[in-house]
């Protein structure tokens, strides 16, 4: 299973937005016959994981909740192309974890939700230089600009090589993280709930081995 979580939203384990958004599937990995539970089955439920995983502000979610009540088959279709970008960014970069070649139509995907989001983007200062600037307010899409720009960000940084999916105390999780340990053998995407469910585990067997070595 996925990581544990918290007022009912995934845990944000990925250390990145991008993979915590690959992450609102869990487990990615589930038995046969099974699915993995969707955290955002309708735009409403993406934007309110949006300001979970602090790329809204409270005010900005509710302005896209009152644009999607007003046009619900735009917010829909959003909702849809954001589905379609996750699947992109897992799919991506679940492979670079695994070593494997990214592949292609992954990639495209991400290269044109990056390039709607710098549509919306001007250049402006920051603190410490300049940088791309979003409006406070936008269109329903808005959702994504952060998303598809984190995607980039960690696509193209030194941070790629520290991605890392998590098999799962029963092979079933999946879920991507980024491995920033000084070691870099961070194995779990987290400690309290894949881990300890291992620890858990080993433990009762040494404890049965113990006894029976007893006997």
């Amino acid at each position: 299973m996925g990581a544990v979580r918290t007022s009912g939203w995934p845990a944000l384990v990925g250390g990145s937005a991008c993979l915590d958004f690959a992450n609102t599937v869990g487990p990615r990995r589930p038995p046969p016959g099974e699915q993995g539970r969707d955290y955002v089955a309708d735009y409403r439920q993406l934007v309110r994981w949006a300001v979970w995983a602090g790329v809204l502000t409270t005010g900005q979610a509710t302005a896209l909740e009152t644009a999607a009540a007003d046009d619900p088959v735009a917010a829909d279709m959003v909702l849809a192309d954001a589905r379609g970008l996750r699947e992109a960014v897992y799919r991506a970069f679940s492979t670079a974890a695994d070593g494997d070649r990214v592949p292609a139509p992954a990639l495209d995907v991400i290269r044109e939700a990056y390039l709607q989001t710098l549509r919306q983007a001007s250049l402006g200062a920051v603190s410490g230089g300049l940088d791309w600037c979003w409006p406070d307010r936008g269109p329903l899409d808005q959702v994504v600009w952060p998303i598809a720009r984190s995607a980039v960000d960690l696509a193209v940084s030194e941070r790629l090589a520290r991605v890392r999916r998590c098999p799962g105390d029963d092979g079933h999780c999946g879920w991507l993280f980024l491995d920033l340990s000084k070691s870099g053998t961070r194995r779990w995407c987290s400690m309290r709930s894949c881990g300890s469910r291992v620890k858990s585990r080993r433990q009762v067997a040494r404890v049965r081995a113990a006894r029976e070595g007893i006997k």
